[in-house]
């Protein structure tokens, strides 16, 4: 190192106030040749590196040793740190104790020490003269300099920057004891500089072994999330980290973890697949490092301590399914190094966070599967388990229910010895709460029918009990009709629902439109009933709109006049028969994506004559 030294020192002579200090210097005072000489082993001391607190003590010394060993008013060992990219050094207080250090930044090749660097050569100014002019960025207010540079195999990696000599300007002497100082130094940081990257490279094998173990245990996706945080803080500096995930078929990212935001920063957080830092990794599949993020336009602010962001992608099989992000209240803070090693963390944390997700779905899935079950017996419980007998009429009923639970409703409601009701019902939405909602419609229906004999109270006492208890945007269409099978006289009362179709034999079709608004939708609805004879030969089809409505491969419905075409070409056969033959066309009509609604029916025919 110190055949380097002074081979550039030879190649390139110092910069100095005085152009003949460049010639090799003559003999010195015995006086000088006594003080105080720098060694590594002094810097290091007896014991070497104990651990990470010795890096600072190691610049402490340093420091406070060639202030000494040249005599001046302050004297900065300069590191270059965060990858090369900024010099560090740290003012010490006199006494070491008390006064906690401060820490000075430079980007690289700024300042004295930057200039030094840069040129690979020593600078000494004598009082009032001007720094070179190619010297960048700031500079400290000084009346004399000797700045030195600091190699590690052959490169510069920092600088000995020494101001203000006590007592006139720095001297050759001091240029020569502090050069031969500056490579007991260079070893001694180099030493360190090792020694930290060794114990980091350990810690970080060792904080990724950790991961790997934990995260292969059956965590669910919050303990997982957290496991990863709590060991990257061990080897990565942040303020706030956050992992987002792309909400499969949307896009949208989605913040499924977050340290250090603060309260109701939530709406910096929905953010779309390019949008903001996160966005643009999630939709480059690309890593960033961003030091100062008040000069980067993607940057959504949500912390306003933030200053420098760095962010990975979270990848499985090339497909980019999420993104890792760490933020700092420093400039400047990450570097490449941070990046290998959250790009580390991201490739272990891809696994683990989809293996959750995915057991979380599933779990999601099977309990959603359980609901569903439970539902659809209970829903099937509702419904008729055959169509009864009755003289001079055959009847039929069914309900296909779709994959999720429905919310269709027939029924066959005995009403008195020669009066049958006829109830066919849709509730809006799907699921579990449109079931729940048709279970609240089903047990208002039968208990008004047990209290009233007029159509049309039933229909309005059961629409202001729906409007009560059910929220403003959900509402029944329902059609109930009392058979007098006797006189063959059916009186209806229709709430917005689907018209039911009669074919009468003569070939004529009537729709029965009459009643009033669905139920819940005002709460104080009327609704009229009516009465329609029935002849031998006549057909009713009462139906939900998962018949009318259903969509062939193009979007075109079956509609009314495919069902009434249906229903005319079977009008002979049984009423078992008839419906099944509605189905079928259904079916057939939907092709291979099949119903996408609940298909419910009920057939009527007038077969004869009443005995």
């Amino acid at each position: 190192m110190r055949g380097a030294r002074r081979r550039a020192r030879d190649s390139v002579p110092a910069v100095t106030s005085d152009s003949s200090s460049s010639a090799p210097p003559g003999p010195r005072p015995a006086a000088e040749h006594a003080l105080p000489r720098i060694s590594a082993q002094s810097l290091l001391g007896p014991e070497g590196i104990t651990g990470p607190g010795h890096f600072h003590e190691l610049l402490r010394s340093a420091t406070r040793q060639c202030r000494k060993l040249v005599d001046c008013e302050q004297a900065r060992v300069w590191v270059a740190r965060r990858g090369g990219r900024r010099l560090v050094a740290r003012d010490f207080p006199e006494d070491g104790a008390g006064t906690q250090p401060q820490e000075h930044r430079l980007p690289r090749g700024e300042g004295l020490a930057g200039w030094v660097m840069t040129q690979q050569r020593t600078l000494r100014l004598g009082t009032g003269e001007p720094p070179p002019a190619d010297v960048k960025g700031a500079r400290p207010a000084f009346r004399s300099a000797l700045v030195i540079p600091l190699l590690r195999r052959g490169e510069p990696f920092g600088a000995i920057e020494c101001l203000d000599k006590r007592g006139g300007d720095f001297t050759d002497a001091d240029f020569d004891r502090l050069e031969v100082a500056a490579e007991s130094v260079a070893f001694a940081l180099d030493y360190a500089l090792l020694y930290q990257e060794i114990e980091r490279r350990a810690l970080e094998k060792e904080v990724l072994l950790d991961i790997t173990r934990a995260l292969a245990s059956p965590f669910d996706l919050e303990e997982v999330i957290e496991e990863i945080f709590k060991s990257l803080r061990q080897v990565v500096d942040y303020d706030a980290a956050a992992i987002y995930l792309v909400q499969r078929g949307t896009g949208v990212l989605e913040m499924v973890s977050e340290h250090g935001y603060p309260t109701g920063s939530e709406h910096a957080f929905e953010l779309q697949m390019g949008q903001g830092i996160v966005g643009w990794v999630a939709k480059t599949g690309e890593s960033v490092i961003v030091p100062d993020v008040s000069t980067d336009k993607r940057y959504v602010a949500a912390r306003p301590e933030t200053r420098s962001e760095i962010a990975t992608p979270l990848m499985l099989q090339g497909r980019v399914f999420g993104v890792f992000n760490l933020e700092s209240e420093h400039v400047d803070a990450y570097h490449e190094g941070h990046l290998e090693m959250l790009a580390a963390f991201a490739a272990q944390a891809a696994v683990a966070v989809e293996r959750a997700r995915s057991a979380r779905d599933l779990m999601e899935r099977r309990r959603l599967e359980k609901e569903l079950a439970i539902a659809r017996e209970i829903q099937r419980s509702f419904l008729p388990a055959g169509a009864p007998s009755i003289p001079g009429f055959d009847l039929a009923g069914t309900s296909i229910t779709h994959d999720e639970v429905g919310g269709d409703y027939f029924d066959f409601i005995p009403v008195s010895e020669t009066r049958l009701g006829l109830a066919v019902a849709d509730v809006s939405g799907k699921g579990i709460p449109a079931a729940l909602l048709m279970a609240g419609f089903r047990m208002s229906l039968l208990a008004e029918i047990r209290n009233e004999f007029a159509i049309r109270a039933v229909m309005r006492k059961a629409n202001s009990l729906l409007h009560e208890s059910t929220e403003r945007d959900k509402f029944v269409t329902a059609f109930y009709g009392v058979l007098d099978w006797r006189n063959s006289i059916l009186i209806f009362s229709n709430a917005g629902h689907n018209p039911p179709l009669v074919m009468h034999r003569d070939g004529t079709t009537e729709h029965l439109l009459d009643g009033g608004l669905a139920l819940g939708v005002l709460p104080d609805s009327s609704y009229e009933e009516r009465p329609i004879a029935l002849r031998e030969g006549d057909v009713l089809v009462f139906y939900t709109d998962g018949v009318s409505e259903a969509e062939n491969e193009h979007g075109e419905q079956f509609g009314e006049e495919r069902l009434e075409q249906v229903a005319r070409e079977n009008a002979d056969r049984p009423a078992a028969d008839l419906l099944a033959a509605i189905v079928d066309a259904v079916v057939v009509w939907t092709g291979e994506r099949g119903p996408s609604d609940d298909l419910t029916l009920i057939v009527a025919r007038k077969t004869g004559p009443t005995p």
